[in-house]
């Protein structure tokens, strides 16, 4: 049997779109994240997802660093951005 490659395991930061909206309470695959490891900028939805885990992970595009990690358990939902050096959100319309 031979092991599944890498590239079929990760998904984009859209697979987790309904999670981040559920935790942030609005539309965050458009948001600007910058990684602290590397300084690459990137929409939140551009990042690599690993999903299949006992989390989910958000890895940069550019030097594959972590710069998200949640965890969703019966105790609460944790959120470690401790890989992201920032943030920019989407303003709202309307």
């Amino acid at each position: 049997m031979t092991e599944p490659l890498v590239d079929e395991l990760v998904l984009d930061g859209n697979a987790v779109a309904g999670v981040l909206i559920e935790l942030f309470g609005s539309e965050m695959t458009i948001a600007t994240g910058v990684c602290d490891h590397c300084g690459n900028a990137g929409a939140v939805g551009s990042l690599h997802a690993w999903i299949r885990g006992p989390g989910i992970v958000l890895r940069c595009v550019a030097c594959g660093g972590v710069m998200v990690r949640i965890a969703q358990t019966p105790r609460g939902t944790f959120v470690d951005l401790r890989g992201t050096r920032r943030m920019r959100l989407p303003q709202a319309l309307g």
